[in-house]
């Protein structure tokens, strides 16, 4: 090996080793410690303060364009409806969630093969509003337009912020405690805390509205459309791992 290049790796290795030994020098208490991991949850239940209602109108038609304009016609009835209802002030929003147009076919036995019957168009609409307790009005005036399906209603916080700090709080004294618990019994005790990782999340079952493809008469018979929110739970969790003093 050339002997420079030896020398140079010399070199290389003593600094490492000199770092190294610096380095559990600086730190002789904390090669001494050892750790505990704990997890502590905290939840609540909230009410809601937003709802959001995906209505669609759906329709077939021979021609795609008769499908088009009907739906069109309907849809505009539909959202119009729903302007007059929402509160802008209060930062209710209405947009187009979806639209399709589809071939329709059907199998026709005879001829073994499928046959074309026309097109299917669906357009979805959805509606942000915080009128909670009037997401039944909503609906009724929806149906009452010409809109033949309620595909999804949501509820859900419109900042959680605040709930999550004092969830994680909870959390956190809870993973303390326990850790405290763990460390008495191993006859030793917490020396301050390594690292931690939260977290903040919702939970709550979604209800969904559906009518299908309705007839008018049953449609139009419906009244003052319950709708219950309920309650929206977070949840907090905080996994920290804690030094204890093995001394």
């Amino acid at each position: 090996m050339d002997r420079r290049k030896f020398i140079g790796s010399m070199v290389v290795w003593i600094c490492i080793l000199f770092v190294a030994d610096s380095v559990f020098a600086e730190n002789p208490q904390e090669a001494r410690k050892g750790t505990i991991s704990v997890t502590g949850n905290a939840s609540e239940d909230y009410p809601p303060d937003n709802a959001e209602i995906v209505l669609a109108i759906e329709n077939t038609a021979l021609a795609v364009s008769r499908a088009t304009q009907d739906n069109k016609t309907i849809t505009e009835k539909v959202i119009r409806k729903m302007k007059e209802l929402i509160n802008k002030d209060e930062g209710d929003t209405i947009k187009t969630a979806s639209y399709s147009i589809q071939p329709l076919y059907e199998y026709d036995q005879p001829a073994r093969k499928n046959k074309f019957i026309g097109y299917k168009v669906i357009n979805q609409v959805a509606v942000q509003t915080k009128q909670i307790n009037d997401v039944g009005r909503f609906i009724d005036g929806a149906v009452e337009e010409g809109a033949n399906r309620v595909d999804n209603i949501s509820f859900t916080l419109s900042d959680n912020r605040e709930y999550c700090k004092r969830l994680l709080e909870k959390a956190t004294e809870r993973a303390a405690s326990e850790a405290e618990v763990v460390a008495r019994s191993l006859g030793t005790k917490i020396a301050g805390a390594k690292d931690a990782s939260v977290s903040c999340s919702s939970e709550m079952p979604r209800p969904v509205y559906r009518f299908g493809i309705a007839r008018e008469e049953t449609v139009m018979a419906q009244s003052a459309t319950p709708v219950e929110a309920g309650t929206i739970k977070l949840q907090a969790s905080v996994s920290t791992v804690f030094y204890i003093d093995n001394k």
